[in-house]
């Protein structure tokens, strides 16, 4: 059998086209890390845990001592007068549901926002908010390891607070405006499960109009809200592995890059022409381009057999090195003349030696 010759050239596509090999499976695995973590079409074999939560906001209107009304207070869903409200009975409800048993740490918040309008025009929804308070009403701790948590709390809501707040603004202001209190029971919390972190939010919300004689409470009921915590949490969870993903993404990204140019290098160019151009972009503040050659009759010639020797040559005597380009693509001559002198490097291509050779 014949044994195989290889060139420096072609060792050297072998061995990056093998680095680069290496690089994009390496690149790819890092892909697919980062795409398990962020993807939002998990399938359901990547489910840790599923959870489902739920709450809703029950009231009772209790009203002042009247003349008009014998009930000390009226049930949800009806028709209240503003001036005869003492104040609200407000209960909150919440429930927690779990496929498995997950740590949970959060709040459960009640807020009440007073939100004041401009009367700009019939239509409600354009009109310009001009006035927005907040107030935390009531605030616990939400901790627990369990597959399931519930919890009731109550909160006696009086609204004259709110309403002289509105008329002292109205006063001022001078203008037609509509006001509503938005109370607001929210959930928010960060929960861990099989080494995986999630975290979430729930709320319930009642709208009471204030600016009205009689008035209908708005129960925004939500529906349950149902969530899954997948494996590829796991990845976002920790964060130093995240951002050591990250790093070697964009590090083996930048080592592809540099592979490819080198071989596309190797498969565009001759060696002649990866010379040639290396000479000129590294030493380009000494080379000077011509279009003609002197006459080398005229000079006593000698040979310079590497070009490193011809950057010397040129420190030492303070002259620039001329380029000639005998034959595009083929040979190229640079040469410095000194005193009837004539020193030239020449870069010659294998095909042009050759062809020299055989003439």
């Amino acid at each position: 059998m014949k044994k195989i010759k290889l060139d420096s050239k072609t060792i050297k596509k072998i061995v990056i086209s093998v680095l680069l090999f290496f690089a994009l499976v390496v690149q790819i695995s890092f892909l697919s890390y980062l795409f398990k973590a962020i993807s939002p079409n998990k399938s359901k074999k990547d489910i840790l845990m599923s959870y489902t939560q739920s709450g809703n906001l029950d009231y009772k209107v209790y009203l002042k001592e009247n003349e008009f009304i014998d009930n000390k207070y009226l049930n949800a869903g009806e028709a209240y007068i503003l001036d005869l409200i003492d104040h609200i009975q407000i209960t909150s409800l919440y429930d927690f549901k779990s496929t498995t048993k997950t740590n949970v740490v959060g709040t459960n918040k009640m807020v009440a926002k007073l939100k004041v309008y401009y009367k700009e025009s019939t239509d409600k929804n354009n009109n310009p908010e001009v006035m927005n308070k907040e107030k935390t009403l009531d605030e616990k701790i939400m901790n627990f390891t369990s597959d399931k948590y519930a919890t009731a709390s109550s909160y006696d809501l009086y609204l004259n607070e709110y309403l002289d707040k509105l008329k002292n603004f109205q006063s001022k202001v001078k203008i037609a405006v509509d006001g509503y209190l938005e109370i607001s029971f929210v959930n928010a919390f960060n929960g861990k499960v099989g080494g995986a972190s999630y975290n979430d939010s729930y709320s319930s919300t009642l709208k009471v109009p204030l600016s009205q004689s009689v008035v209908k409470i708005e129960n925004t009921k939500k529906n349950p809200k149902t969530k899954n915590v997948y494996e590829g949490d796991l990845v976002k969870t920790n964060k130093t592995v995240m951002t050591y993903i990250i790093v070697a993404n964009i590090v083996t990204f930048i080592i592809i890059c540099v592979l490819l140019k080198q071989l596309f290098a190797f498969t565009n160019k001759t060696e002649y022409e990866r010379e040639l151009s290396k000479i000129l972009r590294n030493y380009d503040d000494i080379i000077v381009n011509t279009s003609t050659m002197v006459n080398k009759e005229d000079y006593k010639i000698i040979k310079i057999e590497e070009f490193k020797e011809m950057l010397n040559l040129s420190r030492e005597l303070l002259l620039p090195i001329m380029n000639y380009e005998v034959k595009k693509g083929e040979e190229t001559i640079f040469y410095i003349t000194k005193d009837g002198i004539l020193y030239i490097y020449s870069l010659i291509s294998k095909k042009e030696l050759s062809d020299k050779k055989e003439k």
